[in-house]
């Protein structure tokens, strides 16, 4: 798969931030997103990964600047070694996701699947359910999708936590027995006005990913 399109802006930020001094304000969402031709939506994920990482930070009053060169450090929740692999995609009607997505039941879904590996294993599996028309109206390609599904500034999220055994269909892929408890996380994406957006389930690999759940 192509490199997503924040990644790209992303390598252009680091450009422009190492010709900038420390404490120095970067540029508004808007002249950046003009600047490389992209929406803010995906302009903001480039910066929300740099921020992070350190390399950046937001003052809630007056912006966003660039960090002390000494001081930047990793700090991501999804470190760059994992890498996403599409598995498939394919669309048609799903009655029980439906009425989640708040959608009539005769509705085509798009169901995409994607695996991330860390170092050569499978860490988790992404099942991203989203409605034919949303797609075609404001996405059109799967990694704008991607992109909005980690850009979760832009969402209400509510997640519910499910112990289950491993999905037959992903026991190969994370090579682990078919009797072997999972987590699965299931997330609702609403707009800030409350609008359904996607659904996603994550299946996480506990030889590889561990995840607590705590009361």
């Amino acid at each position: 798969m192509a490199k997503p399109v924040y990644q790209q802006v992303k390598t252009e930020l680091l450009d422009l931030i190492s010709q900038q001094e420390s404490n120095t304000a970067i540029p508004s969402e808007r002249a950046l997103s003009q600047k490389f031709n992209v929406s803010r939506m995906t302009l903001r994920k480039a910066v929300n990964e740099l921020v992070d990482e350190g390399v950046l930070y937001r003052d809630t009053t007056r912006g966003t600047f660039v960090s002390e060169k000494g001081l930047i450090k990793k700090n991501s929740l999804r470190p760059s070694h994992y890498s996403r692999h599409l598995l498939y995609m394919t669309r048609r009607v799903f009655k029980d996701i439906a009425p989640i997505l708040e959608i009539p039941v005769y509705e085509d879904l798009l169901w995409i699947v994607s695996k991330h590996n860390k170092d050569e294993r499978v860490a988790y599996i992404d099942e991203i359910y989203v409605s034919k028309r949303r797609y075609m109206d404001d996405y059109q390609d799967i990694d704008h999708v991607f992109e909005a599904i980690e850009s979760k500034d832009e969402f209400h999220i509510h997640q519910t936590f499910y112990p289950i055994l491993v999905p037959v269909q992903f026991a190969n892929l994370m090579e682990i027995a078919l009797d072997r408890p999972i987590i699965m996380v299931e997330s609702l994406y609403r707009t800030k006005k409350g609008e359904p957006i996607f659904l996603t389930k994550t299946f996480y690999n506990p030889e590889v990913e561990t995840i607590e759940i705590s009361n």
